[in-house]
């Protein structure tokens, strides 16, 4: 198969009919290089829920590319993470739970953004690893998160505002030049033999 953006075939192996089951289209999601969301087994029997993800820099000796996990105690909350975003699906039960599984599942689903009174159709996939969606347009061009969420790019468009007012000033009360910060030296320990 040939990975999105990834001009080589890639190989893996993914074993069924043993306790962590991949299924055909979350190997394709996962070869695409999304994220699935998965029920998985430990050493010991114990079921425990994580995003599993290809590490497509690093391989077992089998030449299978290796899957990084991302646990509950990660952090990553796919619920949580769509609800920051205008998302018109939300509003309708139904549609939040089909939305949330086929992202689970490691698809790339399309949604509508409520976005200065206007629907904009838009893709999105889960991105555990940065606890963010990736989003793209009808194109497939990457859009930044900020640019989704009319509050997160006000408060962005702010917080650059600020910072541009603070560079400003300490270069007004330098006489025109800013002190560049300086570095802070770490002492190195000397070990007493």
């Amino acid at each position: 198969m040939k990975a999105e953006g990834n001009p080589d075939i890639i190989k893996q192996t993914f074993f069924i009919g043993k306790a962590n089951n991949i299924t055909l289209k979350e190997a394709y999601n996962l070869m695409s290089g999304r994220a699935v969301n998965k029920d998985l087994l430990n050493k010991e029997g114990q079921a425990y829920n994580a995003w599993v993800q290809m590490n497509f820099k690093e391989t077992d000796k089998s030449g299978n590319y290796l899957l990084k996990q991302y646990h509950q105690n990660y952090g990553f909350d796919l619920a949580k993470e769509l609800a920051k975003h205008p998302i018109k699906e939300l509003a309708d039960e139904k549609e939040k739970y089909r939305l949330l599984e086929s992202l689970q599942k490691g698809n790339r689903q399309m949604v509508t953004l409520l976005k200065e009174g206007t629907e904009q159709k838009m893709f999105i996939e889960a991105n555990p690893r940065f606890k963010s969606l990736n989003v793209y347009d009808t194109s497939m061009q990457r859009v930044y998160n900020q640019s989704l969420n009319e509050k997160g790019s006000q408060e962005q468009s702010a917080k650059q505002e600020v910072k541009k007012e603070t560079n400003k000033q300490a270069t007004d009360d330098d006489g025109g030049i800013a002190a560049p910060k300086q570095k802070r030296s770490r002492k190195k320990g000397q070990s007493i033999s």
